[in-house]
């Protein structure tokens, strides 16, 4: 336990420090300017959102606790998060061992520089809820209804922050089946099992939709939680070479495990371990979300347990190699670490090499004031916005909104826009809108797999139409994006 608290104590200031560094990220823009507006008069689903309305809801009251909307607050959040992480796996690895849970926990913490963690992502309350229904399921030998119940519980939770944690209910839903068909259970008690786990996981969701309901907003929350991710969202490969360059060595670790784990002994204590069972199949069906897209955050509700996985291989390694040399050398020790950590350097030079900056800097935000005030000065006291593509921050930075119902640009907005193909001639037209601003891409809206659909076609002639017809482009060389401001 001293070990680990120690890790913590390393851990957290650079995670924090390295969080800091790398601003917001894209998609963090999205959820911190939604979860702002909740404290402008606006409520959940006035603006489309790409996550289950959780995530927004516990950003806003989260960071009004921590101090607002700023880069201290944020980066706190962020590591907190990450720190949650950290304890839940070290609780649920624990079942496993105290030195594979510190392996484990070890190997999470680095995944966390790798997968995005650092931008605010959901990925990691998925992680934190997947993990302690993996410890309340399997950590005791008593295994009462009460807690398989529970375990469901915090799954339906996970899943009011992102859709992808129905995987791990997929996991947990194939391990009680296997539980039967190895004899480890009998048909009824499995499907009581089954029905606690699954029951668990409805209430929290059947809660919402409830609340939803009474609210008038149902139709919006099944659309946007349920009814598009699974699906509307389109497959695609676009992060494949970059998923597979940051995480080189995470992957190199899991393809050397899996050559141990198909030989004596580790396949047979992994057949009497149905613990380690659960790992697998929570990881592997974590992986589901990859045939979407490949972004490294994806990736991390299985990493966490693969992690666990990796962190049981080695601890039975080190153990057969005590049994034969007495004592374990710390020479030993240091090369594997010295390989792992080469590793990691390895992955870090392939991928983005200026990111080792974020650990030896601390980042200059002072132009952000600025430019939020000529986007103000440009708007008015009560004038709209229509930000796209990397243009995206200047929501946040000016705090001002747009008058469509979505932030991005991204897929689900050219979902929406299938149903509402005229959204940008009626945005140009409605005299609210004093600015339009876009980013340095190549591509007009973010959402490059659909340029050509009929619908996105259409809307962005009319974007081109409206800015013709109502605005000018004017120039500044103090803000180098295009931007067009009403006639």
């Amino acid at each position: 336990m001293t070990r680990f608290f120690l890790l913590l104590v390393v851990f957290c200031p650079v995670f924090f420090l390295f969080s800091y560094n790398s601003g917001y990220g894209y998609d963090a823009y999205e959820y911190l300017v939604i979860a702002r507006t909740l404290n402008e008069g606006h409520v959940l689903y006035d603006f489309i959102p790409s996550k289950s309305y959780l995530l927004y809801s516990s950003t806003n009251v989260l960071l009004n606790l921590l101090g607002g909307y700023n880069h201290i607050s944020v980066s706190t959040l962020i590591t907190l998060l990450a720190t949650g992480v950290l304890l839940s796996a070290w609780r649920a690895a624990k079942i496993v061992g105290e030195r594979a849970a510190l392996i484990t926990v070890v190997l999470i913490a680095a995944c966390c520089f790798f997968t995005e963690m650092n931008f605010l992502e959901p990925e990691s309350w998925i992680a934190i809820f997947g993990l302690n229904a993996f410890a309340l399921a399997v950590g005791s030998v008593r295994q009462s209804g009460w807690r398989w119940l529970g375990a469901g519980c915090l799954l339906g939770v996970a899943m009011c922050f992102k859709s992808v944690a129905a995987f791990y209910m997929m996991g947990f839903g194939a391990f009680i089946f296997i539980l039967w068909l190895s004899g480890r259970l009998t048909f009824w008690p499995m499907v009581g099992r089954g029905m606690l786990v699954l029951s668990g996981f409805l209430t929290p969701l059947l809660l919402s939709a409830l609340y939803f309901y009474a609210t008038n907003r149902l139709e919006a929350h099944l659309e946007w939680t349920y009814i598009y991710p699974f699906g509307g969202y389109p497959s695609h490969t676009l992060f494949l070479a970059k998923f597979l360059l940051k995480l080189s060595w995470l992957l190199l670790l899991l393809l050397l495990s899996f050559v141990f784990l198909f030989q004596q002994p580790y396949r047979t204590i992994y057949g009497r371990t149905p613990a380690l069972w659960l790992v697998l199949l929570l990881a592997g069906f974590s992986c589901v979300a990859m045939f979407k897209t490949q972004a490294s955050h994806y990736f991390f509700p299985a990493a966490v347990f693969f992690a666990l996985h990796l962190g049981f291989i080695t601890d039975q390694w080190l153990k057969r190699y005590e049994a034969r040399n007495t004592t374990l050398p710390y020479r030993l020790l240091l090369t594997g670490s010295a390989l792992v950590a080469a590793l990691l350097f390895i992955s870090v030079l392939l991928y983005r090499p200026n990111a080792l900056n974020r650990f030896v800097r601390i980042a200059d935000y002072a132009g952000e004031e600025q430019a939020g005030a000529f986007i103000r000065e440009q708007a008015g006291p009560t004038g709209k916005l229509l930000l796209f593509d990397h243009a995206l921050s200047l929501y946040y930075l000016s705090d001002r909104e747009p008058n469509v119902p979505f932030i991005n640009t991204e897929m689900q907005t050219t979902h929406y826009i299938e149903s509402h193909p005229d959204i940008y001639g009626r945005a140009l037209a409605d005299t609210s809108l004093k600015l339009v601003v876009f980013g340095n891409r190549s591509s007009i809206i973010d959402d490059s797999t659909a340029l050509t659909k009929p619908a996105n076609a259409k809307a962005i002639q009319q974007l081109r139409s409206g800015l013709q017809k109502n605005f000018v482009q004017v120039r500044n060389p103090n803000f180098p994006l295009v931007y067009w401001v009403r006639k």
